[in-house]
């Protein structure tokens, strides 16, 4: 009984381990595109692979390679992803994911173009509205069916 409670125990324990890879070197830095950028250097392409619970994992752990390398770049575009069986494995993650990268240096890393959106910059803005209905005149609070 003691030794199954220590199973279940470490089981569970390695469970609880996934989104354990952290942010090293700045790679929270490091901006994800949705597609070929325009306007950017490209510097070199990388491939990772690692034994992780999530996909999450995975990105932070191609985001910290990035920012180990000597030429780092500030931005990088996925151009595959697979995932593939670890085998002999009895504790710890069934797959390891693939990911192969385009690594690129940007001007504004924040503000890029892409091929996606065909040409048109991306940028988070916030939207600000100007205008308030007065509802106050109806039985349903509005005037005109506001």
């Amino acid at each position: 009984m003691k030794k199954l409670f220590l199973f279940a125990l470490s089981a569970f324990v390695l469970a609880a381990c996934g989104g354990m890879v952290k942010h090293e070197n700045g790679s929270q830095y490091i901006t994800q595109l949705e597609a070929e950028p325009i306007g950017c250097t490209f510097l070199y392409k990388i491939e990772s692979e690692v034994s992780v619970y999530d996909s999450e994992d995975a990105r932070t752990y191609l985001e910290n390679r990035i920012a180990d390398q000597a030429r780092p770049g500030n931005a990088y575009w996925i151009t595959s992803q697979r995932t593939r069986p670890n085998e002999w494995v009895i504790f710890g993650p069934e797959r390891a994911f693939v990911l192969v990268a385009n690594v690129y240096d940007c001007p504004h890393p924040n503000n890029v173009r892409t091929a996606k959106d065909g040409g048109s910059s991306i940028t988070a803005t916030p939207v600000l509205v100007e205008h308030q209905l007065n509802c106050s005149g109806s039985m349903y609070g509005g005037v005109g069916g506001c």
